[in-house]
């Protein structure tokens, strides 16, 4: 039977950058796809959910509390900066201008304050079911080999 190893910090730090990246990967996809169907998408949670466990669990975090709340950290970041892209992107959409002219005319106050108008309870509640399900996945022992 073969014995796992431990992972290096350096390996872990690679983890944390490479699931956070993730995280604004997918919000920045989530909004994309959000902004060209039309529609707001909360399952899409899921989806960042599932792309940050894998990122930790291949990075040496399987099986670990502190991964697991990074996990849903992380998922909870993504949808929030999914949010914000959104709100940004609906006032440019609104007022003819791109994401990054919109967001430095408005201000960030305002496009939290959009974001805080934007979300409804069922989209809360589908974002803390993906969160704990990226914690989970990320929880759970990993395979025996």
């Amino acid at each position: 039977m073969a014995q796992v190893r431990k992972p290096s910090p350096g390996t872990r730090w690679l983890g944390v950058a490479t699931a956070s990246m993730s995280a604004l990967a997918t919000g920045a996809v989530w909004c994309v796809i959000a902004l060209r169907t039309g529609r707001e998408m909360p399952w899409f949670a899921f989806v960042s959910a599932l792309v940050i466990a894998w990122a930790l669990r291949a990075n040496g975090f399987s099986g670990s509390r502190p991964g697991a709340l990074l996990a849903a950290l992380l998922t909870a970041l993504a949808c929030v900066y999914a949010q914000v892209l959104l709100g940004i992107g609906d006032v440019a959409q609104a007022l003819g201008f791109s994401l990054r002219d919109t967001l430095l005319r408005i201000g960030a106050d305002f496009a939290l304050a959009i974001v805080r108008g934007r979300i409804a309870p069922w989209a809360t509640a589908t974002w803390l079911v993906a969160m704990a399900v990226a914690a989970w996945l990320v929880w759970r022992q990993p395979p025996r080999t």
